[in-house]
């Protein structure tokens, strides 16, 4: 079978090879990879920034699609031609994670998805919703699971609650689609007109331009009435503070991203003044994943797609993830 293979640490050492194709043993599926999606934590592995504990060679990309093409013996929960995405971490089905169930991650520590085939255990796979497509349904696994984690595991979102969104990458645009399918109002932030005009299309509420008002903090407790009940953050510590000048007493803070900085410089006081509620999130377990992928189902939901590039392309799309200026995410067709 053919796979990306990363072989020393930069894009430039991305390389097409040949592998033998994997059998399923008891247990386990046989995946024939459709569709994978690529995301910053992608790109952070493949350059060096994410950890210097990079095993090599590795097949990257946590995130993709596929056929169960085979299945071994006592397998249950799947069946040969069900469309199926794998898990971020395989090992983490349910609860909190309170011990080795975040060890293991897909495209770090376990070969991730960018190869014709890969054999998983039948835990750690969950049936894409019938409506998707392989390109949309390998949006999910990382970006969709951590917007869904969010607002409903940990901000409990309900119709007449009021949402904040940071950007228009894939799980903001996500968190825009969960909000507004459990009727809640969404104000979305980023520093594209043309961006919140097209997040506008999708269904925002309200959009601000952060590059004309950098204090949108108080604008957006403004737009709510008393305050957002919670807030997607993707910048982390660059903006912590207008987060917290956004929500409600009780409010929520989901830090899921670091791009506008990774140390925070904040007072206790504010934290306290606002009763706030302030959760890192990576992702989820399997249960909440399948939860969310019903949820998708029921609302017939499709992660907007920016761009899709062949697989002998992937540097391409990653370079282009880098870069940004995308609205939610990039795609890579695996033949």
């Amino acid at each position: 079978m053919q796979a990306i293979n990363l072989t020393a640490i930069g894009l430039e050492h991305l390389e097409m090879v040949d592998l033998d194709t994997p059998a399923p043993g008891a247990h386990e599926v046989l995946i024939r990879f459709e569709a994978a999606s690529v995301n910053p934590r992608d790109l952070q592995i493949l350059t060096g920034q994410f950890t210097p504990e990079v095993p090599l060679p590795l097949v990257p990309l946590s995130d993709g699609a596929g056929i169960v093409e085979a299945v071994g013996e006592g397998v249950e929960r799947v069946a040969v031609g069900d469309r199926v995405t794998p898990t971020f971490f395989p090992n983490w089905l349910h609860g909190e994670a309170l011990g080795e169930e975040r060890a293991i991650s897909s495209g770090l520590e376990a070969p991730g998805v960018l190869r014709e085939y890969g054999v998983y255990h039948e835990d750690a796979v969950v049936r894409a919703a019938p409506h998707l497509t392989a390109h949309e349904a390998a949006c999910l696994p990382c970006a969709g699971l951590t917007a869904w984690s969010a607002l409903v595991d940990r901000s409990n979102i309900k119709a007449g609650n009021t949402v904040l969104v940071q950007g228009t990458g894939g799980v903001a645009l996500a968190a825009l689609q969960i909000a507004k399918a459990l009727g809640a109002k969404v104000i979305i932030i980023s520093s594209s007109d043309e961006r919140l005009e097209r997040a506008a299309y999708l269904g925002a509420d309200h959009g601000i331009n952060y590059a004309r008002t950098p204090e949108w903090g108080p604008l957006a407790r403004e737009m709510s009435g008393v305050g957002v009940d919670a807030v997607v953050d993707i910048g982390g510590a660059g903006t912590i503070q207008n987060s917290l000048a956004a929500i409600r007493h009780g409010g929520h803070i989901n830090i899921i991203g670091y791009v506008a900085g990774i140390e925070m410089d904040i007072t206790v006081l504010p934290l306290i003044i606002r009763n706030a509620n302030l959760h890192g999130i990576g992702t989820g377990n399997r249960d909440s994943y399948e939860a969310y992928m019903d949820f998708i189902g029921e609302h017939i939901l499709r992660p907007e797609i920016h761009e899709r590039f062949p697989m002998g392309n992937v540097r391409q799309a990653l370079t282009q993830l880098g870069e940004g200026g995308h609205m939610g995410k990039l795609t890579v067709s695996i033949s």
